[in-house]
């Protein structure tokens, strides 16, 4: 039986420090960016998907929510915007094709 591991990578640049010898909650949102594949040799694989998160929430024990920021550039957090209207209008349009006509869009109103 094949078996499927997460790997987390990237990192949360937080508002507060965090105590050292307490329990937190951490909640993720972000993407799978890559899989790789491992042949165990007994006729099963592992496969090894790397997850990089966009949106990082800490839950201290006290319960305090410490929010990270979003340290992707305005660029990419623009694109991302643009990726899920497009999913989200169900747009028949390649979303390249879509996306550089947005941009072009936006471009020409400011």
């Amino acid at each position: 039986m094949d078996s499927y591991v997460i790997k987390l990578t990237g990192k949360a640049e937080l508002p507060q420090p965090l105590e050292i010898g307490h329990n937190i909650k951490t909640t993720l949102e972000g993407s799978i960016t890559s899989e790789t594949i491992s042949d165990n040799e007994d006729g099963t694989k592992t496969h090894y998907f790397t997850f990089k998160p966009v949106v990082v929430e800490t839950i201290t024990g006290k319960g305090e929510r410490i929010r990270a920021k979003d340290t992707r550039s305005r660029s990419v957090q623009m694109r991302s915007l643009l990726f899920k209207r497009w999913r989200e209008l169900n747009i028949s349009e390649e979303f390249e094709e879509w996306y550089d006509k947005e941009m072009i869009r936006i471009m020409a109103t400011l």
